[in-house]
């Protein structure tokens, strides 16, 4: 089963919890420039935060996806007032016709974890992606 665990140029936030996610699965985080887009993914994990309201490279990358390359997709994202990127990545997802999860992970940031992200957070990634893993798995 091969495994993608994602991440944005931007989102600088959300990579710890990309590593902590991918040392579960044992793979690695990439940055999305850095995918390979060679063979078929079972399960596409991408990371995000609202750092930036408008992410080009984000929305350009899903639009460049297809069923064919791409089996399964999760999101995950990180946000400071309200989920309304994680709202606008699924409706990309949605209207390109791509494979994805019910389940997504979103998770808001506190001050105190703009330095440094919270265990409970990690931990809660961690479950989540062994959770989408058990699921392509056992179904998919």
């Amino acid at each position: 089963m091969r495994i993608e665990i994602l991440y944005t140029n931007k989102s600088k936030h959300i990579k710890p919890v990309a590593d902590a996610m991918a040392r579960w699965v044992k793979t690695y985080a990439k940055k999305i420039d850095d995918f390979d887009d060679c063979g078929c993914v079972d399960l596409m994990v991408i990371g995000f935060d609202d750092s930036t309201w408008k992410d080009g490279q984000l929305e350009a990358f899903i639009k460049n996806l297809n069923r064919q390359k791409v089996r399964n997709i999760a999101l995950v994202n990180a946000f400071y007032i309200n989920d309304h990127k994680m709202k606008n990545m699924i409706k990309l997802c949605q209207e390109t016709d791509l494979p994805l999860m019910r389940e997504q992970y979103s998770f808001k940031l506190t001050f105190k974890q703009l330095k440094e992200i919270d265990q409970n957070v990690i931990d809660g990634a961690r479950l989540y992606v062994e959770d989408m893993v058990n699921l392509v798995r056992d179904y998919y």
